[in-house]
């Protein structure tokens, strides 16, 4: 039998993906990005709407969390090269093992740091790929939940980080 066959043997449509390279208001038969992520119809346009929103915002959190830590990781730096800086004159030892200790430190650093670089670049290209099937709806979406992230969570600030920003 089919894949695309009914119950009874007669041959049904298969639901396909209108991938338009205009600005549209299309509701039905379209796919955000994926196959598997197909709007049907209204209900789910609401539902990948919602999606995409919660997924905009959750990027300007990413973005405002890893200034932040920058933030923490400076004020740190700071106070470790202080307290360095006073131990220099009384054991020279302390000194190397601190340095030691505070370079391991900046690998992970730059671990963490590249990680979360490598997951906005990631989402800001998904995003702008959602963006790219020119339906208003998903476009919308993006915007509002962009704009949403970061009246919640970018402290005033326009730019929160170093992203490639592509939405």
């Amino acid at each position: 039998m089919d894949s695309h066959s009914g119950h009874d043997g007669m041959d049904m449509p298969a639901a396909s993906c209108k991938m338009n390279m205009l600005f549209n208001w299309q509701i039905e038969n379209t796919c955000v990005v994926f196959r598997w992520w197909h709007i049907h119809g209204p209900i789910s346009l609401i539902m990948s709407c919602i999606a995409i929103f919660l997924i905009a915002a959750g990027y300007e959190w990413i973005r405002a969390y890893t200034v932040t830590i920058e933030n923490r990781w400076e004020e740190a730096d700071m106070l470790t090269s202080q307290i360095v800086g006073e131990e220099e004159e009384q054991e020279q030892e302390r000194v190397v093992h601190a340095y030691q200790a505070h370079h391991r430190l900046s690998k992970k650093r730059e671990l963490v740091r590249s990680s979360m670089y490598a997951a906005l670049v990631a989402i800001s290209f998904w995003l702008m790929l959602v963006f790219m099937t020119y339906n208003g709806y998903l476009m919308i979406a993006t915007v509002v939940g962009a704009g949403f992230g970061h009246f919640i969570f970018g402290k005033g600030r326009l730019s929160g980080g170093k992203s490639i920003q592509c939405h």
